[in-house]
């Protein structure tokens, strides 16, 4: 008997306990100082906005329908450390730790493989440059750490990631990333990697600490023909009333034809509030 169905059930749990989690946080909303709601609006703005810096864990529960009937799933136990370097600047370091449990399409009969993925450690620093603009860069190490063959890119791959964002008024801020992967090692005769990313996301204050996300991204492979893809995803999030935790979920569907159909994410983040980003 198949395990993958199993653990679909436990991504419904989850998506079950991520939804009731926000109805309570909803109920429990009272009147927020000024100061509250400067953080919680700082918060939900990280969840799409590298530039700003604010230290947490999260766990990430993400669900890809591929084609042909296959299915991915991944969990993701990250952290962000970030520090003060300046009044102007903050400097942080971030992991990931990734769970995942694939189930193949069914041309290779539904196989079940499941494990540690692949491992990414970063580094990068973050600038406010007025009380409007941000701007942030860094670099992160992709390592081929996965347990199980059929769970690993097999390439140890380095990102440069550049960002500014613009907080056009209170409750909106866009956001341009810019990505550049590219393999410095390939395992089991893998060709090499190159591609840059682009993206553009949108974030929007709603009152009760709720937020919109929308975002668009453009990605051109250097190693395929300079083909290009493009994706868009849409999400709402929530901060909670009473602790540093923001909840969301989004959905995002690639424009292009390719291997998947479409991936959803549920994110569980706390805050350490110990940090707080200057002004």
């Amino acid at each position: 008997m198949a395990c993958f169905p199993s653990l679909l059930e436990l991504f419904d749990s989850f998506v079950f306990a991520t939804l009731l989690l926000l109805a309570s946080g909803t109920l429990a909303a009272v009147e927020p100082s000024p100061e509250t709601t400067a953080t919680a609006a700082e918060q939900l703005k990280e969840l799409n906005d590298q530039t700003i810096i604010g230290t947490h864990v999260l766990l990430d529960s993400e669900w890809d329908q591929l084609k042909h009937g296959a299915e991915k799933a991944t969990w993701t136990l990250a952290g962000l450390w970030g520090w003060p370097v300046s009044d102007q600047q903050d400097w942080a370091i971030r992991f990931k730790l990734p769970f995942v449990y694939h189930r193949s399409d069914a041309a290779s009969g539904h196989a079940d493989a499941g494990g540690l993925g692949d491992v990414e450690i970063g580094t990068g620093t973050a600038f406010r440059l007025n009380d409007r603009w941000r701007t942030a860069g860094g670099i992160e190490l992709h390592a081929d750490t996965a347990s199980n063959r059929a769970l690993a890119e097999n390439v140890w791959r380095l990102k440069s990631v550049w960002g500014i964002a613009h907080d056009v008024t209170d409750w909106l801020t866009l956001t341009l990333n810019a990505e550049y992967n590219h393999s410095i090692a390939e395992e089991h005769n893998l060709p090499p990697q190159s591609y840059f990313e682009l993206s553009l996301p949108a974030t929007f204050i709603l009152p009760y600490n709720w937020s919109i996300g929308a975002r668009y991204k453009a990605t051109v492979d250097f190693e395929n023909g300079d083909q290009w893809t493009h994706t868009v995803n849409a999400g709402i999030a929530k901060r909670l009333a009473t602790i540093p935790v923001v909840l969301s979920a989004t959905l995002e569907k690639p424009l292009n034809a390719g291997a998947k159909n479409f991936q959803a994410n549920f994110t569980i983040v706390y805050y350490f509030e110990r940090y707080h980003s200057p002004k």
